[in-house]
């Protein structure tokens, strides 16, 4: 049912395609290739059978690549042809998750030893901190280690208040997702039972209702990023709740110009206000916002002193300025109020923001 392709055919699709990459590294003495791809777009995922290149992993023993698995690549309603609506209204649903927004972290077996990678490296803050949980964790250890041994590999998601992506988890903890035979690509879609022996947390079940249930119930459900919804014919299908894309909307891109907007658009409270403050994002918001405010309120000084001079003073003053334009602006209009646009103007691009920042 899963086609679970060789590293050959890997590279093979690596080289005819722009969409998919391979990263090659040298981790704890051993050649690992990682293979996985820039856009989303179905028609290159169709075309090459890539489905399984989404962090799908090959470890170098001897003159042979051991294979390591990640969760295929599937699309969320709407997102591409058999995922529409229209397509799954009718399907039997046979199974559906909460979708729980963490990092992706898979155990990499290397020399009969575990090690966490998050979706291209071993060495981010993510696959290094569910090492520790693994390591600290004898009930979690087991597991895992019971899992490879049958060859099968447990599936992660990652969480902690510092790594926050949309959603506001306030502890750190790994939470399982799934489990896939190494062999064939199939999916344990009884994982929990056996989890729950070795007091592992899992993503929650839900009842298998029918999609159309679940479409009623996104517009109203405020606490849930969403569910995996897995019909009979084992479609995986991500279902998202209208109040997580309204939230992702905003904070899934923070970037430098955004944060800008945000600030000169009076809604940067707003903003802070659904982060963690222990979070990352929320630390970088406010070091984007104190630089900001600082960078502007020196411009604002600026343009007032100007305000007080002659139109040949502020030439021959600020001419070699390069705020000079709006400087001459508003001296031009005898107010600082076109400073505001100008500025949301100037920083709409990301590298300008950044300028605007240094």
């Amino acid at each position: 049912m899963f086609y679970l392709p060789s590293k050959e055919e890997c590279d093979y699709i690596v080289e005819n395609s722009k969409q998919f990459f391979r990263k090659d590294l040298v981790f704890e003495g051993k050649e690992i290739a990682i293979y996985h791809y820039k856009q989303g777009n179905f028609e290159e995922f169709k075309k090459f059978n890539a489905w399984e290149l989404r962090a799908l992993t090959f470890v170098k023993n001897g003159k042979n690549w051991e294979r390591f698995l990640g969760i295929h690549k599937f699309f969320e309603l709407n997102q591409a042809p058999g995922w529409m609506e229209e397509d799954v209204k009718n399907k039997k649903v046979i199974k559906v998750q909460e979708k729980v927004d963490g990092t992706l972290v898979q155990p990499i077996l290397i020399d009969n030893k575990v090690y966490f990678k998050s979706k291209l490296t071993f060495d981010s803050l993510q696959a290094k901190n569910a090492q520790k949980i693994y390591e600290n964790n004898k009930k979690l250890k087991e597991y895992v280690d019971k899992k490879l041994s049958e060859g099968k590999i447990p599936l992660f998601e990652y969480f902690s208040p510092i790594t926050q992506v949309v959603m506001d988890y306030k502890k750190e903890k790994l939470i399982l997702v799934q489990v896939r035979d190494l062999n064939t690509g199939e999916y344990d879609l009884d994982f929990e039972k056996e989890a729950k022996e070795y007091d592992i947390e899992v993503a929650p079940l839900c009842e298998p209702k029918p999609i159309k249930e679940y479409l009623e119930k996104r517009v109203s459900c405020y606490s849930k990023e969403g569910w995996i919804v897995i019909f009979e014919d084992m479609q995986f299908l991500k279902l998202k709740t209208d109040e997580y894309l309204k939230r992702h909307k905003v904070l899934g891109d923070l970037r430098e110009n955004l944060i800008i907007e945000h600030i000169l658009d009076g809604k940067i409270d707003e903003i802070k206000k659904v982060l963690n403050k222990k979070s990352e994002k929320y630390l970088f918001v406010k070091e984007v916002e104190n630089k900001f405010n600082k960078k502007y309120k020196e411009l604002e000084n600026k343009i007032k002193r100007a305000l007080k001079m002659s139109k040949k003073e502020v030439k021959n003053k600020f001419s070699q300025d390069k705020y000079y334009e709006i400087i001459a602006l508003c001296k031009k209009k005898n107010s600082i109020e076109p400073l505001r646009e100008w500025v949301k103007l100037h920083t709409k691009k990301l590298k300008n923001a950044k300028k605007f920042l240094e």
